[in-house]
Order: structure tokens, then sequence, then C-alpha cells
């Protein structure tokens, strides 16, 4: 067994037996692996806490077949101002979900690792303001893993002209005359989408969505992402 050094997010945790845990990190430049915490669940370990989600770790452990062997683990960062606000805890773990249904599993994506520790720091220091960025997150994590949502054009026939629906099947936005699912997205949001994909994560702030808006774009996330889970 390789012993191996590395720092990471932890995307979720469930338990595995009365006293140990499983926990999938996502490492900064080891991808996302699932490892195993012997006795991290009971009262007297040293790990009580280090693995609660979304928290930065650093982690030592041996690369095993299946689950690799948590050695030992320290807290880095646990974003208290972030999981002080139920918003933006609740936005920032459908992130951490989308990530740990999506990325492959020991595959390095340095690049998607970057974009979710920036975004964890930008909502620890403003928690208040949560929804734009966490869906500009979304946006670039889809296209930097390869899935990049259609959004300008219709997914089918190429229409630059709205209204849409959102698509999972196509990867992105269709027209009218081409039919598509429940769900019309006016041109005005898909493009404010495609804009939050592209600008800064720290400038994500400036594009200003309603709740409406807001809740259709995640609705059309979950789907996509749910049907891209599935192998779709």
């Amino acid at each position: 067994m390789a012993l191996q050094r590395g720092v990471g997010i932890v995307l979720r945790t469930r338990p595995f037996s009365e006293s140990d845990l499983i926990v999938d990190l996502f490492l900064d430049t080891r991808g996302r692996r699932s490892l195993i915490a012997k006795g991290a669940r009971g009262r007297r370990s040293t790990l009580g806490g280090v693995f609660d989600g979304l928290n930065r770790v650093e982690v030592v452990y041996y690369e095993k077949p299946g689950l690799d062997l948590v050695s030992q683990a320290s807290l880095l960062h646990s974003y208290a101002a972030l999981k002080g606000d139920l918003n933006a805890v609740t936005e920032a773990l459908r992130v951490a979900r989308m990530l740990d249904r999506l990325l492959p599993p020991h595959h390095p994506e340095e690049s998607a690792y970057v974009v979710f520790e920036a975004l964890l720091r930008a909502l620890d220091e403003r928690p208040d303001v949560a929804d734009g960025p966490c869906l500009a997150a979304q946006l670039k994590l889809l296209a930097l893993l390869g899935h990049r949502p259609q959004l300008l054009a219709c997914a089918r026939c190429g229409r630059e002209e709205g209204p849409y629906s959102f698509s999972p099947p196509e990867g992105g936005v269709v027209c009218g005359h081409c039919g598509g699912e429940a769900g019309a997205i006016t041109s005005g949001l898909a493009r404010a989408l495609h804009r939050l994909m592209r600008l800064p994560l720290d400038r994500a702030r400036v594009v200003r969505l309603r709740a409406e808006e807001l809740a259709l774009a995640r609705s059309a996330l979950d789907a996509y992402v749910d049907r891209l889970a599935a192998g779709g």
C-alpha cells in the first residue's frame, strides 16, 4: 500500500459501521477519492469534526484498490462564516453534491478544484450573497468537466431566438420550433447564464437574477446533472 498525502475538500460523508466513516474527498491534485476513516465516529476519535462537509483538510492515507485508508487527517479551514448562513451552506452543498456525482474517481481535475475552493472562500467572506456565485460555479464546473451547456442558440437547429426550454438530453436550450421539455427560459435568462459561466467568479454578483429566474436555472441544471450522473 502506497502512502500518500493531499489537501482536499470534503464533498460528503456516510457511516460505514458503528465507528467508521466513508469520506468522499476532492483532492487538489488527485481528484475525487473515497476513503475510510477508521474510528472517526467514535467519541474519543481525534478525527471528530475534521471530516465535516465542505471542510478543507490535509490527509495522509494509504492508497488501496477499493477504499483508501486514512492514516492521519487535520483540519485546515472549516469556513465557519459560510456554514453560519443557511442559504450559503445549502447552495455550497448543492455544488459539492454535483461534484461528487460527476467527478470521475482518481482523475486529477485541478482547474475544477481551484474554482470550487475559490467559491468556498468567496462565500466565507460574503455568505449573505451566495446565489449568483454558486450558480456561476456550477456552470463553470460543468464546462470544465466537459459538459458545457449550450445557452446561446438552440442545441438542435441553432436558432438564436427564444423563448427556449432547457433539454437535458440535448445538453442545452431548445427553441419552440424543435420542442423540448417544460420550463420556458427566455433569451435574456439564457444569455445571463452564459455570462455567469464566462465571468470571473469574483464578479458573478454583477449578474442579477430574479427569484423565479434563479429557481428556473437551478431546476434546469439539476435535471441536467441528473441526466449526466445517470450516464446520459
